[in-house]
This record gives C-alpha cells, sequence and structure tokens, in this order.
C-alpha cells in the first residue's frame, strides 16, 4: 500500500471534517468516483447493508430549514414556473 503525503492527509481530513465522514471515507470515495469515470466496475454492498447516519441526516435538515428563504414566489408560482405556464 502507498504511504499518503501529508498534503494528501491534511486535504482528506478538512474534506471529513465538513462532511462528518471520516477521512478513510472521503478518500476510498473519491477513488471510487475516479474508478467510475475510468471505467472500472466496482463492487457496491447490497442496499441492505448500507447504513444511515440518522445523527447527520437530522444535522443536515436542521442546516437547511435555518437558511432564509431566498425565493420569495409563491408555491403555485414556482409550479407553475416549472411546467411552463408562467
Amino acid at each position: 500500500m502507498t504511504t499518503l503525503s501529508p498534503e494528501i492527509e491534511r486535504l482528506a481530513r478538512l474534506v471529513a471534517a465538513q462532511t462528518g465522514k471520516t477521512a478513510e471515507e472521503v478518500i476510498r470515495e473519491a477513488i471510487e468516483a475516479q474508478a467510475r469515470i475510468a471505467g472500472v466496475e466496482i463492487d457496491e454492498p447490497p442496499a441492505a447493508s448500507r447504513t444511515v447516519d440518522l445523527a447527520r441526516v437530522r444535522e443536515i435538515t436542521r442546516s437547511v430549514a435555518s437558511r432564509p428563504l431566498r425565493d420569495t414566489r409563491t408555491p403555485k408560482e414556482i409550479l407553475d414556473k416549472a411546467w411552463g405556464q408562467a
């Protein structure tokens, strides 16, 4: 296995701190993304074995809900525009 440079470790830790993941998860996900781009087939765990971090989901939900509403249109106006009726 390769020893990571201090800069790679630093970046992985920064991303991990921002995303609530571990540095290992960040590195694995980045490598998997590059593998997919390169056409490398990746064995993924079955959906049932994936875990959901409910605390993280709640944290994200609170963060999004606490942000100010920037779109002042009514829900009807938004839907009309989305369906090309505006």
